[in-house]
């Protein structure tokens, strides 16, 4: 009779099958929110040779999210409707302008940025109602490193384009005279004595500077703890580029003022292939480099605590 009693009393166990269904109720409207964002960028990485990376994105923030689930907070609390809701409110206008504009006119990397900003603050939403703050805090880096993959509007990208240009061109003729080769600069053109070389978007280093951002990021994640290490294996992505795509177009321009511009279309694509692969390898030898610096500051660190001064 007691035992009887005593199981009445305790409470029956939760299914197993009931915590399966919660957890695929919280990752569901991630699926759906991250797989619509995905759909409408693709268009803009198939059609812009300067954004083909992304899809290489998208599976870089798949392996960075698998790479951070198991250590994932434990004992987070799901945040109040108006903090979570906050972030609704911010994103829902974004998406809402993105999405019209869309429809009545056409995809643009302006829509793409409102349509991306928006979908993350749906993102944290979804995150801070099912899981908390610690767990958005974990996850931030894989859901704003996946921006890079953003086409950037034309506010941003033409300026860049156009400072990366004309500094291509100016460094390129200062180095031409200084190899006793008489070269003007007329915008982003390269006056020769024979001809005229011209420096475009794809030669002013734009595709590189996001290939080696986007593995900058990626490696300072994975190799290295410290943010300030980091951000110089940052900066140093963008020295390569820029450094590598000088040297694509001094090259070019050497090869027209002695064979002629023809012969350019021989070595051209080369040259980009060859100043991809050179700013990948420098940078990661910059990572190894930075990692042993990082390593050896660590046991420095450790040996000095280590001893301690006798009293």
């Amino acid at each position: 009779m007691n035992d009887q009693n005593a199981d009445a009393d305790s409470p029956s166990p939760v299914p197993i099958h009931a915590g399966r269904m919660a957890g695929v109720a919280g990752i569901l409207p991630l699926a759906v929110f991250v797989g619509w964002w995905v759909y409408s960028l693709q268009f803009h990485w198939r059609d812009s040779q300067e954004y083909h990376f992304g899809y290489l994105v998208v599976v870089l923030v798949g392996f960075l999210v698998w790479d951070r689930w198991e250590s994932r907070p434990s004992n987070d609390i799901p945040a109040s409707l108006g903090r979570s809701w906050m972030w609704l409110g911010l994103g829902f206008p974004l998406v809402l302008v993105a999405e019209l504009y869309r429809h009545a006119l056409t995809r643009s990397p302006a829509s793409a940025t409102a349509l991306s900003l928006g979908t993350v603050c749906f993102i944290h939403t979804v995150i801070l109602q099912q899981w908390g703050p610690k767990t958005v805090r974990h996850f931030r880096f894989p859901i704003w490193f996946a921006l890079i993959a953003v086409p950037l509007p034309g506010v941003f990208w033409n300026p860049i384009v156009l400072g990366l240009k004309g500094l291509v061109t100016l460094v390129d003729v200062e180095a031409l005279n200084l190899l006793g080769i008489p070269a003007q600069r007329q915008g982003s053109v390269i006056q020769l004595p024979n001809c005229r070389v011209g420096v475009d978007e794809a030669c002013s280093g734009i595709r590189s500077l996001q290939s080696s951002l986007m593995m900058a990021l990626f490696l300072g994640d994975q190799a290295l703890s410290r943010v300030a290490l980091r951000w110089v294996l940052v900066i140093g992505a963008v020295g390569w580029a820029v450094v590598g795509n000088i040297g694509r177009s001094l090259s070019l321009s050497l090869t027209a003022h002695r064979h002629g511009t023809d012969a350019l279309e021989a070595i051209h694509d080369a040259a980009g292939w060859s100043v991809l692969l050179v700013t990948l390898l420098g940078l990661a030898g910059m990572t190894w480099a930075l990692v042993r610096w990082e390593s050896a500051g660590l046991r420095l660190r450790a040996r000095r605590r280590s001893v301690r001064p006798e009293t």
